[in-house]
């Protein structure tokens, strides 16, 4: 009996490895991806549990640096003017009083986790 539990835990255990393994990996490829342009106007939602604000953001960038301005409805604290980096396609955003999120830029999409939940945004053209 105690070998199969122990065999089970082990099985968990590398279950666990692969997984944080894989995700680690997406992140680092992630980061390694040629610097992405995500200089525009982006519209679209964050939230969380079946409750979503609507969002737009308009960015300027400059190299690897970002500034502009976001607005989320409904939401004073997490809009106004915004800044922060991008690594890849990876953008880390701060607003004056908090991080706003961690989003992935491809192409025409910035999806990711905010201070307010799931962000999806897609580019204005």
């Amino acid at each position: 009996m105690i070998t199969v539990t122990r065999a089970c835990l082990l099985t968990l255990l590398c279950i666990a490895m692969v997984g944080c393994t894989a995700a680690r990996e997406e992140q680092k490829a992630a980061m390694n991806a040629p610097t992405a342009n995500i200089a525009g106007t982006w519209t679209g939602s964050a939230g969380q549990g079946g409750s979503s604000l609507p969002v737009t953001m308009t960015l300027a960038q400059t190299g690897t640096n970002l500034t502009g301005n976001i607005s989320v409805a409904g939401r004073p604290d997490v809009s106004g003017p915004v800044k922060g980096t991008v690594t890849g396609e990876l953008v880390n955003l701060s607003t004056a009083t908090t991080t706003f999120a961690q989003l992935r830029a491809q192409q025409d999409t910035m999806t990711g986790q905010s201070s307010i939940g799931q962000v999806i945004l897609r580019r204005q053209k």
